[in-house]
């Protein structure tokens, strides 16, 4: 585990900030999910969501999905899934489909903006 601490370990995947549409201050269009366009290989990744206009009492920032393609008909199938707190750094670890996945994290409905940060780990 002391691993973890070691910079050179963590692989930048994503550092993305997308926004809401507005109109008159009110969301008339939610953020779209944030999809990496990477394929991961390792079972563990690191996570952290920011968002500037979060009130100070909020705390779920969504959900994170991992996706396999899979033979079937639609290419991806949902595989697990993880609730993700805002501000907190989470690390992960897939434990049914550790390699060869993809990510999709989904924000909170009411969020006008999200920051999204997620790191591959190299072991």
């Amino acid at each position: 585990m002391s691993d973890f601490v070691d910079s050179s370990k963590w692989n930048l995947i994503m550092d993305s900030t997308k926004s809401a549409t507005l109109s008159g201050g009110m969301i008339i269009e939610p953020i779209a999910p944030f999809e990496p366009d990477h394929l991961f290989s390792s079972a563990i990744v690191g996570i952290q969501v920011f968002s500037s206009t979060a009130k100070s009492n909020w705390y779920k920032a969504g959900y994170l999905y991992q996706a396999i393609p899979t033979a079937l008909s639609l290419g991806l199938a949902i595989g697990e899934s993880r609730f993700i707190a805002l501000y907190t750094p989470i690390i992960i670890k897939f434990l049914y489909f550790p390699s060869n996945y993809h990510l999709s994290f989904e924000v909170a409905r009411y969020f006008k903006d999200c920051t999204l940060k997620i790191w591959e780990f190299s072991e």
